[in-house]
């Protein structure tokens, strides 16, 4: 989930704060899913949950215009709470439909912020939930800011190792974006890196920026991590970070996050985001694979 508020930002619109409550219970409340295409051959090996308020007059919103009415209403932690038992029922409605297939559906990725991550009962809830889902092992996996695991440092290797014990892949997002990234690529039990399209944009300016990246993509590799860059909007962007060797990327220019019926069709292979793509009309040769399956 994302912060509660921005410094400086408008404050919350505290008679929203009703609806909010009635949302856990009315279905207002809801997650959609946004694909993680591999780069090589255009397959999708994981999904972001991404938490959505059906407001019925304000229409979608997403985490920045509602959490901070969650926070000003004490709701955080439950909003943290319904955003993972989600995921973690629909992961397993998904391996529940591939049964008798050879699908296995996509690994679903929640996004984990430092409220929940240096919260005492945290292990145990997680161990709760995949337990009681029967979710099978690698089928969740959740994604932990830099930042957050920064300043949760001195329980962060032993928590990440117990969600590992369990079957759940770890992630660490918006890499580069805070201090001591190549430390932490060392000192913590990790599946994947996830580089911040921002922060991508901003460092590619130039052959010398683009080296940097291709070094901690390099550094990753040679730690046996899977590199996915976030926030892909662009062919160019995508043609880029494939040719720095990124294995996947994430962002509008494959798919938006979309709603729970377009998800489970992605998920078990009788879909393609090919609905909200739209090719360039000078793709990269490197990734005509993704092209042709969103075309086919």
């Amino acid at each position: 989930m994302t912060a509660p508020s921005a410094a400086g930002g408008p404050p919350p619109d505290l008679t929203l704060v009703p609806a909010l409550y009635a949302a856990f219970d009315d279905g207002s409340l809801r997650l959609h899913f946004q694909p993680e295409v591999d780069l090589r051959n255009g397959s999708v090996p994981g999904m972001e949950a991404h938490p959505r308020w059906q407001h019925p007059e304000r229409g979608m919103l997403g985490p920045a215009e509602f959490m901070p009415i969650a926070a000003a209403a004490g709701l955080v932690h439950q909003v943290d709470q319904w955003v993972l038992r989600m995921a973690v029922t629909e992961a397993r409605t998904w391996h529940r439909m591939a049964v008798g297939t050879a699908i296995r559906p996509p690994r679903l990725w929640v996004n984990i912020d430092v409220r929940q991550l240096a919260s005492p009962a945290f292990l145990a809830e997680v161990d709760r939930l995949v337990t009681g889902r029967l979710l099978p092992a690698g089928a969740l996996g959740l994604e932990f800011s830099e930042r957050a695991l920064g300043l949760s440092a001195p329980i962060v290797p032993r928590l990440l190792e117990g969600l590992r014990a369990r079957g759940v892949a770890v992630a660490v997002e918006s890499f580069g974006t805070w201090f001591g990234s190549l430390t932490m690529l060392d000192l913590l039990p990790l599946d994947l890196v996830k580089l911040d399209g921002p922060y991508l944009r901003a460092t590619m300016r130039d052959l010398e920026g683009e080296a940097v990246v291709a070094a901690i993509v390099r550094i990753a590799h040679q730690r046996r991590l899977t590199v996915v860059a976030d926030g892909v909007d662009t062919a160019q962007l995508a043609a880029r970070v494939l040719a720095l060797d990124c294995d996947r990327a994430i962002g509008p220019v494959f798919c938006p996050p979309v709603p729970v019926e377009d998800a489970r069709l992605i998920a078990l292979g009788r879909g393609r985001p090919d609905r909200w793509y739209r090719p360039p009309d000078r793709a990269d040769d490197r990734l005509r694979p993704w092209v042709r399956a969103a075309a086919g």
